[in-house]
């Protein structure tokens, strides 16, 4: 069973996310934010983690520079989830490991499985 880790501030957001990995069949863990997410990464070793940038606490781009995920688990991929589309966002996910970055407000479900499917 492959390992998913959602992380996500926005309740409904996440709710949403777990229940249709659920039923695809992934193992779900998830963090309110990035801190969360890196403690998580002790004792999960995710496949893919979806990571949302704008979080109270620490963002998605914070939280890649301090997990350092692609030097810990070469073999686990991000997908990034966000509304923030400047170029300068967009480089900064991509030097910092991002393995694909999502519109999250036009991704359907379906969309978002299949980004997740075409990592692993």
């Amino acid at each position: 069973m492959k390992k998913i880790l959602i992380v996500e501030d926005e309740t409904a957001l996440r709710d949403v996310y777990k229940t249709l990995f659920t039923l695809e069949k992934f193992e779900v863990h998830d963090a309110v934010n990035g801190k969360e997410a890196i403690k998580l990464l002790k004792s999960v070793r995710p496949d893919v983690i979806l990571l949302d940038i704008l979080m109270p606490v620490m963002g998605g781009l914070e939280f890649m520079e301090k997990a350092d995920v692609k030097t810990t688990s070469p073999k686990t991929k991000i997908l990034v989830l966000s509304n923030l589309s400047d170029p300068k966002t967009l480089n900064n996910i991509t030097d910092l490991g991002a393995d694909k970055y999502l519109l999250k407000s036009s991704a359907s479900p379906a969309e978002l499985v299949s980004a997740v499917r075409s990592l692993l």
